[in-house]
């Protein structure tokens, strides 16, 4: 992207916690004042690729799946790989 497109971005731009709070009922969710704007989608993917990611990908694999020796190795599958994204 262009620096003049980088200037162009709210101050906001990438930040998980302020595009993609957690919500009501524990999920996460668009913040109202993003819906507007016309850098949602870039914004949301660099939130969610960065330090974002890792958080997103834990909290996910927190959530689990169904109960269970299946759901017990799904959800422990998530959270290995996500421990080897941050040693790496």
């Amino acid at each position: 992207m262009t620096p003049q497109a980088n200037s162009n971005r709210p101050a906001c731009f990438g930040d998980l916690e302020r595009v993609f709070p957690n919500g009501s009922k524990g999920l996460r969710e668009v913040a109202a004042g993003c819906w507007d704007c016309n850098h949602r989608l870039d914004c949301l993917r660099v939130a969610a690729s960065g330090q974002g990611g890792e958080a997103l990908a834990e909290e996910k694999a927190r959530r689990g799946d169904p109960e269970g020796m299946v759901g017990f190795m799904r959800r422990w599958s998530r959270r290995k790989t996500a421990s080897r994204r941050e040693d790496s």
